[in-house]
């Protein structure tokens, strides 16, 4: 029984498992590096938000090396100011000199979001 209870848990924190809000200002010491980076604004309380979440988290398990950042938005409206977002989610990516180089409004499919990331060599 314990086992039963131990593998529900595990494949439920599977689901839940998304990626983690970043202050700001942190992501900001990120951008410019060297390295592209990737910003998904979006809000906790947001269901298509929470969905890219676990989407980008799962991508960041196959590649840990990769510069992917959630920023709370709704918790940290300058930053939506800063980063002119206007609907969330929002994917905003920046070349390795700090630049924005794509921009993506909305959520993505699993196949989309792969595409997205090769296409900015993330």
């Amino acid at each position: 029984m314990f086992k039963l209870i131990s593998l529900l848990a595990f494949c439920a924190s599977l689901f839940s498992a998304e990626l983690q809000p970043r202050p700001y200002a942190l992501v900001l010491q990120e951008i410019g590096k060297g390295q592209t980076v990737m910003v998904e604004a979006g809000s906790t309380k947001c269901n298509a938000c929470k969905e890219m979440g676990a989407l980008l988290y799962h991508e960041m398990e196959l590649n840990p090396k990769r510069k992917i950042f959630f920023v709370n938005v709704a918790e940290e409206r300058s930053a939506a100011r800063a980063m002119k977002i206007q609907m969330i989610p929002t994917q905003i990516v920046y070349d390795p000199q700090g630049r924005e180089i794509d921009r993506h409004i909305g959520g993505f499919t699993t196949d989309a979001l792969k595409q997205f990331l090769a296409k900015n060599k993330i």
